[in-house]
């Protein structure tokens, strides 16, 4: 069971992010996760022109990407995002992408809030109570279970 709101994103697969060989090119499954990313804070009523409005930027400072199967050109594929952990300053994303009921990629973003000197800062209020209202949490950190 996740501890936080999952958010399912769908996206068919251009043939501008295939390679020669009309498989999916690896770089595009971190603009995959950055479009779950903004519809996962879309859904809990957040955006990031609010949050730089406010000061607050979301900056992505580590990522990985486990590939499990290939996607192909006109794929259909589903985007499961959540956020797995939350942190004074900092927050994760994990994403499992489908393709129909098979998991081809897992994968996660550590997020940093800086300000806009690029200093890291404390969450603003309004995005750890939108977070907070989503998951459960034990101290500072929601746990998340292992898959």
């Amino acid at each position: 069971m996740s501890l936080s709101r999952e958010v399912k994103t769908s996206l068919r697969v251009r043939y501008a992010e295939t390679d020669a060989q009309q498989v999916a090119y690896h770089a595009n499954y971190i603009v995959w996760f950055e479009v779950a990313r903004g519809d996962y804070l879309r859904a809990i009523g957040l955006d990031y022109n609010a949050m730089e409005a406010s000061g607050a930027f979301v900056v992505v400072a580590e990522l990985s990407a486990k590939y499990l199967a290939p996607v192909r050109y006109d794929d259909e594929l589903t985007i499961v995002s959540r956020i797995a952990e939350l942190r004074s300053r900092s927050f994760r994303f994990v994403y499992r992408i489908y393709k129909g009921d098979r998991l081809v990629t897992e994968g996660w973003t550590a997020h940093v809030v800086v300000n806009r000197e690029g200093r890291p800062i404390q969450l603003p209020a309004d995005l750890r109570e939108r977070i907070q209202g989503e998951a459960s949490f034990r101290g500072d950190a929601i746990i998340s279970p292992q898959a």
